[in-house]
């Protein structure tokens, strides 16, 4: 097995408004579903890899349908960052599924230079005191809420359009990321601009850092 290098990242990110589109293609899949949370569910996806990343607002729910027949909305949980329906218990039966859906425009990421992705499981600690006459030696914890965030740092150059974090951040308006270690690995989650500096010198290359929190589940995917 041979390391990974670096040059190798990208990054995506993905547009602010949705675009509809029905009867889309989508096929079933058994087993575990990818993701963070490895449930035993199977899952419904869309079959186009441009069109996974869905508009989360209230406006825009995706509808999965078999054979032109809505599904009930409690068969399923709803993953818009990777444009699949997750079973609730189970698999879903065998059918000739399709979405409709607003989904979210990739970009790759210009100048970009560096990403980093933290994930903090939130352990809550439970230690307490002795309810023995001897005394409490170990720490004991439990699993919170998990979160994660990430950090991105580029080159800001005369071809970009317009500061497209900056702007994010002032609408405020979040985004599915795409933190990509090769072409088949990457984590994606939806995220927020949490912070976006600056620095300019005489003797260096203007560069942009921007923090971004992550809003919901992580995904780390090879699909």
């Amino acid at each position: 097995m041979a390391e990974l290098s670096g040059k190798t990242a990208k990054i995506r990110f993905t547009s602010i408004v949705g675009t509809s589109s029905t009867d889309n293609a989508a096929t079933r899949s058994t087993g575990v579903a990818a993701g963070l949370s490895h449930t035993t569910v199977g899952f419904v996806q869309m079959d186009s890899t441009a069109r996974r990343h869905w508009d989360r607002s209230s406006t825009a729910t995706p509808i999965l349908a078999d054979g032109g027949v809505p599904v009930g909305a409690t068969e399923y949980n709803v993953n818009p960052v990777q444009g699949k329906f997750e079973w609730v218990t189970g698999d879903p039966p065998a059918g000739t599924y399709t979405i409709d859906c607003h989904f979210l425009t990739n970009t790759f990421l210009t100048g970009g230079q560096e990403w980093t992705v933290d994930v903090d499981p939130a352990m809550l600690e439970t230690t307490s005191f002795s309810t023995s006459t001897g005394n409490t030696q170990w720490r004991t914890f439990r699993e919170g809420l998990s979160e994660a965030s990430a950090s991105i740092e580029r080159l800001h150059s005369t071809g970009d359009t317009g500061p497209v974090f900056f702007d994010r951040l002032n609408l405020p308006s979040d985004m599915v990321i795409e933190l990509i270690t090769d072409d088949a690995v990457r984590f994606e989650g939806y995220a927020r601009v949490a912070a976006d500096g600056w620095n300019a010198s005489v003797d260096e290359l203007t560069v942009e850092s921007v923090d971004l929190q992550i809003d919901g589940p992580l995904y780390f995917s090879t699909t």
